[in-house]
């Protein structure tokens, strides 16, 4: 098992930084073959890497004005919490501009991408409500 450290680090450097200068192969090598990605809607699925990197390939072709980032981790997840006035909705789910993700990571490879709406239900899905409060 990680440390909540290091997985905060494999998203930042593996997953942000590489998507920062869209490199794809970069984000491959970090996610495993039967990586599953539940997106905000029930049939908004990737059922392994490559349906996963088809849909980022997709995704990269915009922008997304990104105002701010939020990292919540644990020893097996990383919540990802993502604000732009652009996310005002993905196939009318309202988003209000903001976007969670759970990444549940093994072995420091991404297994599993977890989409929500709201803060709550992201940091509840990740049993992380302890750790998102600043003191």
């Amino acid at each position: 098992m990680s440390t909540p450290e290091e997985n905060i680090k494999t998203i930042l450097t593996d997953w942000l930084n590489a998507l920062r200068r869209h490199d794809l192969a970069a984000v491959e090598r970090r996610i495993a073959p039967d990586v599953f990605w539940q997106g905000m809607r029930e049939n908004f699925v990737c059922r392994d890497r490559a349906e996963a990197l088809e849909m980022l390939h997709e995704s990269q072709r915009e922008e997304h004005g990104v105002e701010a980032l939020e990292l919540i981790a644990t020893e097996e997840k990383v919540v990802l919490g993502v604000r732009s006035a652009q996310l005002q909705e993905i196939g009318d789910v309202p988003l209000g501009g903001q976007i969670f993700q759970d990444f549940t990571l093994r072995s420091g490879r991404i297994v599993r991408i977890d989409e929500y709406p709201r803060r709550g239900e992201a940091l509840a899905a990740a049993d992380a409500e302890d750790r998102g409060t600043w003191r």
